[in-house]
């Protein structure tokens, strides 16, 4: 049997046991192991234990998992090591006895935060008006994409939603591929009309690396200390910050939702890029509901015509 410790998050130092064979974690009661954090999904983790070997699958979770900081798409398989946190919602795990030693600076935290009083009440009271507001803009883009009408006016209003709540924005946009080639076949943009000088709605050059890779990409101005042609291509670009989630339904890449500041250093965090991974799997399965309805008119019609 392997330890799982948790290392941060509303249930930190807990440790639980995670047996030979599969496991099942979440929020919910019938998960093998529960963790009790609203940012985590009914049931987010597939976790197999084998030989001594760890694999962790993401259940298609609202918010997202990461494996030692790089994002984990939903549907595949990942090997854990022990050691190596895995951050699922706004609670960091970590498999193997080793991790109970990281435990430390994390309460070491807690505490000094709570004996801040007047100010910890305050970093509180922000970060409920945050989720409030970030709940407000789940509920209005569930809204949208369960409404009727074109799917090109449905994501021109989610795209409306999200620059209501990321007042950062320049840019955004909605790049839809053929999950077959990856040729792009659609996109719907919109661009701040304060924004001057924008010859373009996105940088092609994000976006294809998003739709190979299948990875979420975000950039800041710490961007900069980075060598490699993406970056370069962002400084001639004058992109000061960008951030593009890849639209997955299953193992298919539906596309991008592509988003980025021209002015501001520090547009996006944490956040604001697992807002977008949440809203991305809800625009890909709108996305690949659309395609399919699609496809069975074609067949429907293809069959009268038959019958004529």
């Amino acid at each position: 049997m392997t330890d799982l410790v948790i290392l941060n998050g509303p249930e930190i130092g807990r440790t639980l046991r995670i047996r030979e064979g599969v496991s099942y974690l979440g929020r919910s009661l019938d998960n093998d192991i529960r963790i009790e954090d609203k940012t985590i999904s009914r049931r987010h983790l597939k976790i197999e234990s084998t030989r001594g070997k760890l694999f962790v699958t993401d259940l298609s979770s609202r918010n997202g998992t990461f494996c030692d900081g790089k994002y984990v798409i939903p549907g595949h398989e990942v090997e854990v090591k022990e050691g190596i946190p895995l951050a699922i919602g706004m609670t960091v795990i970590c498999f193997g006895e080793g991790c109970k030693e990281q435990i430390v600076p994390f309460l070491d935290t807690v505490s000094l935060i709570r004996e801040k009083g007047k100010k910890q009440d305050a970093v509180e009271d922000r970060r409920s008006e945050t989720d409030q507001k970030r709940e407000e803009l789940l509920s209005k883009v569930s809204l949208t994409l369960k409404g009727s009408g074109p799917l090109r006016i449905i994501l021109e209003n989610v795209l409306g939603h999200i620059f209501h709540h990321l007042k950062r924005l320049d840019r955004g946009a909605f790049v839809l591929v053929d999950p077959e080639t990856l040729q792009t076949i659609e996109t719907i943009c919109r661009v701040n009309k304060s924004s001057e000088d924008i010859s373009a709605p996105f940088s092609q050059e994000v976006v294809q690396r998003v739709v190979e890779g299948g990875k979420p990409l975000i950039f800041s101005k710490g961007y900069t200390e980075e060598k490699s042609a993406l970056v370069d291509t962002l400084k001639v670009q004058k992109i000061e910050s960008v951030i593009c989630i890849p639209l997955i339904n299953g193992s298919r890449i539906m596309g991008v939702i592509y988003a980025d500041s021209l002015k501001r250093p520090d547009g996006f965090r944490k956040d604001d890029l697992l807002i977008l991974l949440d809203i991305g799997q809800r625009v890909a399965l709108a996305v690949e509901t659309d395609r399919l309805a699609s496809d069975l008119e074609e067949v429907a019609k293809s069959l009268v015509g038959d019958g004529e």
